[in-house]
């Protein structure tokens, strides 16, 4: 066992259990120096407790960390009592890399820290850029005018013919500055510049275009407008619980895009009330730990929204059964005087000469007495006729009369 390797690993700060429960097992069994340490897959998943899977991937990312390398193989061929392993049944040798420093290490960002850092500089440089474009249009006046010049030409002789019958302006279809761009008179209009207010996205609704991604993808419908409702709102009931949301792509578009189609045609085409169920689903998923824990991401909401819709049903009936029962207890009548309950009946006990009472008063005189006799036959001892006698006695004390 290596004290050294050991300290090593529990320094370390990977950001992930299975990592540093397979560094601290390959450590052991290292040598001071960190190397020359081969222990099979199978053992290492017994020690930590992890399946198959999350072993090989975890010496993968330790190995893409660069805390660990592959060593010299030939230490696995010697087995036990100077044998040779099969290279079939070989595990793989590693080398731990204690020259990293475990403060080095701990300062470097991690993969994942790095592409949310990167993702929010890009979400970053595109907001800017389109509110850039926003304040600062791309000038359109020439590219308008050199477009119009031939068709104002072709229609200028049939305007000096007609002139404009409804602008007010002196310049009659030379370009008028009371009618629409190009209004009834047909001149093109060089005065007037319309400004489309700007969406959020910085893109202009007269373009035609719709918010897209944040890819730049600008291709979205009015299904995909819903869908990005749906995904925006998954996100935010997880956020408040401080759950994460893995980021949406296309895919997930295009699975809840289907979802909502199916919906909106099993409710005979009403879309506000379809979105509106989707949505309700999505705020039940905190009141069920099962699907709150598996839902992390639009597309499995869409592949097991079935299961889904069935459970919050199952949920809103014993919801509803609930509420019916409490008001039928609110509006029961309550009883003025809860209802008497009989006497209980007690019957007087009858001594007898097997009585338990008269076996402890006669029990010390049992000796002076014959036990010759039979009471079925007749002739009864003198130690049951002394029971008997007494057993009358104490029925007499006690007011019980007794056939005799």
């Amino acid at each position: 066992m290596s004290f050294q390797a050991l300290s090593w690993a529990y320094g370390l700060s990977l950001g992930s259990a299975p990592q540093k429960a397979v560094l601290i097992y390959l450590a052991q069994f290292a040598h001071e120096d960190g190397t020359c340490t081969w222990p099979s897959v199978l053992n290492i998943q017994v020690a930590t407790e992890l399946s198959e899977r999350a072993v090989r991937k975890a010496l993968r990312e330790l190995q893409d960390k660069g805390l660990i390398m592959p060593g010299d193989q030939r230490h696995a061929a010697l087995g036990k009592n100077g044998g040779t392993v099969p290279r079939g049944r070989r595990s793989k040798v590693w080398d731990l890399r204690l020259n990293m420093p475990v403060e080095e290490f701990n300062g470097v960002e991690r993969a994942e820290d790095v592409r949310e850092r990167l993702r929010g500089e890009e979400r970053e440089r595109k907001v800017r850029e389109r509110e850039r474009e926003r304040k600062h249009p791309k000038p359109q006046e020439n590219m308008a005018e050199t477009a119009s010049e031939s068709q104002s030409e072709a229609d200028s002789k049939d305007i000096k013919k007609t002139g404009c019958t409804t602008c007010t302006s002196k310049n009659k279809g030379k370009g008028c500055t009371t009618c629409t761009p190009r209004g009834a008179c047909g001149a093109p209009n060089r005065l007037i510049q319309t400004i489309n207010p700007s969406l959020p996205t910085g893109e202009l609704p007269a373009s035609g275009k719709r918010p897209g991604m944040e890819d730049g993808n600008n291709t979205t419908t009015g299904g995909d407008s819903d869908a990005a409702t749906v995904m925006d709102h998954l996100a935010s009931v997880r956020s408040k619980l401080s759950l994460t949301t893995t980021e949406p792509t296309k895919r997930d578009l295009s699975k809840i895009g289907n979802l909502v189609s199916r919906v909106v045609k099993a409710h005979d085409g009403d879309r506000a009330a379809s979105l509106a169920l989707i949505l309700a689903v999505i705020d039940w998923l905190p009141a069920n730990t099962f699907w709150l824990r598996r839902v992390d991401s639009a597309r499995r909401l869409a592949d097991n929204w079935d299961q889904i819709a069935n459970d919050w049903t199952v949920a809103q009936i014993e919801r509803q059964r609930e509420r019916d029962a409490e008001i039928r207890g609110r509006d029961r009548k309550s009883t003025a005087k809860p209802t008497p309950s009989p006497p209980e009946h007690h019957e007087r006990h009858v001594h007898s000469l097997v009585c338990e009472h008269v076996l402890a008063d006669m029990r010390p005189h049992e000796a002076e007495f014959s036990h010759e006799g039979s009471l079925r036959y007749g002739t009864p001892s003198e130690w049951q006729m002394a029971c008997m006698r007494h057993a009358d006695e104490l029925n007499r004390l006690e007011g019980i009369e007794t056939a005799t």
